[in-house]
């Protein structure tokens, strides 16, 4: 007779992760939690845990995961312009996507989850990535001589037009991450166009 995997005493994130990408805080009861998490129930709620806090654990978690991504991708961009480095960013997440399909649909989740006890607080922790977007487009707009203060409109701009293009429907006939990227980049403004008064003399 087959034995029935016993229940681990540590929660393993991944697995919260999964669960609440699939059914929010509201579609998901204690003991299916626990059942997806392969926990004993009680292991939930220790020290002081309820089901809301286990939910904004699972996002700030994958929001930590997603704005490492997003400091790599500035690194390796450095020097190049708004759009180009706003490129990478957009690259970034749609990768996240790709590695981590479950951890972009829970960050999506999180964002709508105001109805709900620890909803705010899920909201604030998945802000933090346009708030990053925010800071990194203000110093790159900058830099291109173009108006910085337009930095917060373009980076939710950026920030939602790639979460629409990452989670779409399951079989949908879509282009390469690298020409979805650029298509969320393309909200931000090129660098301007020297006037001829500074153009380069003839040789």
């Amino acid at each position: 007779m087959a034995h029935m995997a016993r229940p681990k005493a540590t929660i393993e994130p991944s697995r919260l992760v999964s669960a609440f990408a699939a059914h929010g805080v509201t579609g998901i009861t204690s003991d299916q939690l626990a059942e997806l998490a392969r926990v004993a129930k009680p292991t939930l709620y220790a020290h002081g845990h309820t089901k809301e806090t286990l939910f904004l654990l699972a996002v700030e978690i994958e929001v930590e995961r997603l704005l490492d991504r997003l400091y790599r991708a500035e690194r390796l961009t450095r020097g190049r312009s708004a759009r180009d480095r706003a490129t990478g960013a957009a690259h970034a997440i749609l990768n996240h996507g790709a590695v981590r399909p479950d951890g972009l649909r829970l960050i999506v989740r999180a964002a709508h989850e105001r109805t709900v006890a620890g909803g705010d607080d899920a909201t604030a922790a998945v802000s933090r990535v346009p708030d990053r977007l925010t800071v990194a487009l203000r110093r790159d707009l900058s830099a291109d001589g173009l108006d910085a203060t337009l930095a917060p409109l373009l980076a939710r701009a950026l920030w939602g037009a790639t979460l629409a293009l990452a989670v779409g429907p399951t079989g949908e006939n879509r282009p390469k991450r690298e020409r979805i990227a650029g298509l969320a980049a393309s909200l931000i403004p090129p660098p301007p166009s020297l006037p001829p008064k500074q153009w380069p003399p003839a040789t």
